[in-house]
């Protein structure tokens, strides 16, 4: 080649490559103007909007989020999300200091609840929350709302509401397993088959996850595992595209449940950690089936007409060693059902500067109790009973920006409930109870209202102020051998200060609630010092203050970093509890202080990394007192501080994951009832999974 052909080619290709730097230099810039955190959208207050605009205080999980956080069930979400209290196992969790079941606790034959748990738009059981965690194989976000939901929820959600939504299904073809094994006998094996079944109109997806484990507490008079786990869900969805108009999604779900003793022996109040003395071996097993249509019909830009149909059918089994000896053989078999069935009907509307949603709603719930005492085989006492619940409401939510960067926000709730409970003891030997028959019949109507105004102080910026009436409806006292006497629904009145941010081009969000709640004729359980029975009535007033606040920070594309923090100040203003004047104290189970800080990285080899540190306060578990009805002793729960890991390593279709909980096996209590029987936290476990997407 000649020198003049060289230099002409050396100067094409310089003179290429000064037209294409700034070309890749112009990308790399556009990449990183682009790294932003993912906007989130929620559903659960059944306006669809972004949670940056969102007044209410939820966190949001998506799936992601779940992934890079090593989650395997809803505790894990629940530990790390700021104002949510938890304990291993799910047994006691709450809500900005207020048990899942309410203060007046009936055990698993409750109908009422302070917070509602939705699946798939179908509501779940009370005891479904309370044992053995719900796993998240394939969910796709969970929305937890923390303070009253009253006005688009109705009548169980005082404290808030948990919406979990699964994957749905698509026309894409998919296919996943996944194995796992960990400490304490944990196996597991999931699978996820998805696709298309009638081409552009029918696409069906099924889930199915099967969970078990040994547990940590021994039963060591037995000499077996305690507490074992088992859990299996199988999770079949279809969506139907009859026209470009209508989307129809059909979702029926089978859950089954087993669990055993999640308490330890103590002496003196200290824990025999992880053993218990019993002669009769505990247990737990709910099945559950669920089925839900969705129906949307878009009626044209504006309108959508959406109808959502559900039915949950639960049947609940547990043997419990009602003596708590080795010596005495009492049980205490329990037998229930419940029925839960609802049809909701609503229109909303969306435009540039009005959105809102109005709507009708019908449930019918049922229950039945089959309770036993046995002692050495002879049935001493049985319980029966059949609560049914009919409750309609109207209401409706809509959201206004009369002006620039203001917007009006308006709710609306008229529920009206008719509740049937009948009681009776077909056996009764020893004559223990208190009201031997009753068929009571209660009513109530309630209005629920909200209003609010939020303001854009910037596109990245939003401060909203709201007031809100919370309800939960009342009932009848089903404890066995108590009076079954009746009591009133109870009402919050909450105002809440709202700030969302957004930061460094949308790589850093944070997001803070301040609120304070007056709580009256409060549904509390207490001992009646006449007879000995425990009775529940609206006899306290309280107050909650307390503050919220979250942040997430994409320090750069490989490194994401999270921290949180609730206080919560609660107190009975006025409460005589067994005699006792409690008036001044805090909630029980109620930690005034909660944080969580987590990071999570991310190599060039597709690694990832992550920890999490969580703290809970100290809390109140009970009152001890004396013949003089005066407080000797204040029983609290321990603050604990534990420390997660979680790791993940793709290798192309093959995911290889593992975590590590209670990194340093920190001992603690968590629900100090008795000297000689506690609640413990769960010991350091760690596990390993596979997962294979096709």
């Amino acid at each position: 080649m000649s020198n003049f052909k060289k230099n002409t080619l050396a100067l094409a290709v310089a003179s290429g490559l000064m037209a294409v730097t700034p070309l890749l230099a112009a990308e790399e810039a556009k990449k990183e103007e682009t790294l932003q955190l993912k906007e989130v959208v929620i559903t659960g207050e059944k306006i669809q909007r972004s949670q940056d605009k969102t007044l209410s205080s939820v966190a949001v999980v998506t799936s992601e989020d779940m992934r890079i956080h090593g989650d395997q069930d809803l505790q894990g979400v629940l530990d790390r999300t700021p104002g949510v209290y938890a304990q291993s196992g799910n047994e006691n969790w709450g809500i900005r200091g207020i048990p899942v079941s309410g203060f007046d606790d009936q055990g698993p034959a409750a109908m009422n609840g302070a917070v509602s748990v939705y699946v798939d738009d179908a509501l779940q059981v009370n005891r479904l929350l309370t044992h053995n965690p719900m796993q998240l194989w394939d969910m796709e976000q969970v929305e937890i709302y923390r303070g009253a939901q009253s006005t688009t929820q109705g009548r169980n959600s005082l404290a808030g509401a948990i919406i979990m939504k699964s994957k749905d299904p698509t026309f894409d073809p998919e296919f996943s397993v996944r194995s796992n094994a960990g400490k304490y006998g944990e196996r597991g094996a999931s699978a996820m088959a998805n696709g298309s079944l009638v081409d552009g109109i029918i696409a069906g997806r099924l889930a199915v996850d099967y969970q078990t484990s040994d547990g940590y507490i021994e039963n060591e008079f037995l000499d077996m595992d305690a507490n074992q786990l088992r859990s299996s869900n199988i999770r079949g969805k279809f969506l139907i595209l009859p026209s470009d108009d209508m989307d129809v999604l059909l979702t029926f779900s089978r859950t089954k449940q087993r669990s055993g003793l999640n308490a330890t022996a103590a002496s003196n109040g200290k824990p025999d950690y992880y053993s218990i003395y019993e002669n009769t071996e505990t247990y737990n097993t709910l099945n559950q089936n669920t089925a839900t249509a969705k129906v949307d019909y878009r009626l044209d830009d504006f309108w959508t007409l959406t109808s959502v149909t559900s039915g949950t059918w639960s049947k609940y089994d547990s043997i419990l060693d009602f003596d708590r000896l080795t010596s005495v053989t009492q049980t205490s078999p329990r037998h229930h059902e419940q029925t839960l069935g609802s049809q909701e009907l609503r229109m909303g509307y969306a435009s540039d500067r009005l959105d809102g949603v109005v709507g009708v709603y019908l449930g019918r719930s049922k229950g039945e109790i089959d309770d036993q005492l046995v002692n050495n085989g002879t049935v001493l006492l049985n319980q029966k009973g059949e609560t049914k619940i009919n409750s309609h409401a109207l209401f409706g939510e809509l959201n206004w920006e009369f002006v620039d960067d203001w917007q009006l926000i308006t709710g609306l709730r008229w529920d009206h409930e008719k509740n049937n409970t009948k009681i009776n003891y077909p056996i009764d030997v020893l004559s223990l109870a208190t009201d031997p028959s009753v068929d009571r019949d209660l009513s109530s109507s309630v209005l629920l209202p909200k209003i609010g105004i939020s303001h854009d102080l910037t596109d990245n910026q939003v401060l909203g102020l709201t007031w809100q009436r919370g309800y939960r409806s009342g009932g009848v006292n089903i404890r066995s051998r108590s009076r079954h006497d009746s009591y009133d629904p109870e009402f919050t009145s909450t105002y809440e200060l709202a700030w969302r941010g957004n930061w460094l081009d949308r790589r850093l969000r944070t997001t803070a609630n301040l609120y304070h709640t007056t709580w009256k004729d409060q549904q509390v359980s207490f001992r009646n010092i006449a007879d000995g029975t425990t009775q529940v009535a609206n006899a306290a007033e309280s107050r909650m203050v307390g503050l919220e606040f979250s942040a997430e920070y994409l320090v750069t594309s490989q490194l994401l970093v999270n921290a949180g923090f609730a206080y919560n100040d609660t107190k009975y203003k006025s409460f005589v509890r067994d005699g006792v004047d409690l008036s001044g104290y805090e909630f029980v189970y109620a930690p005034k202080q909660m944080a969580n800080l987590g990071a999570n990285y991310t190599f060039n080899n597709g690694l990832m990394i992550g920890g999490n540190v969580v703290y809970q306060g100290r809390s109140i578990s009970n009152f001890d007192a004396n013949g003089a009805r005066e407080i000797t002793k204040v029983r609290r729960n321990d603050s604990v501080t534990l420390v997660n890991l979680n790791a993940e390593l793709p290798i192309g279709n093959l995911t290889l994951s593992g975590y590590v909980h209670n990194l340093f096996d920190e001992e603690y209590i968590t629900n100090n009832q008795s000297d000689d029987l506690l609640d413990v936290g769960a010991p350091m476990t760690l596990g390993v999974a596979a997962r294979y997407d096709f």
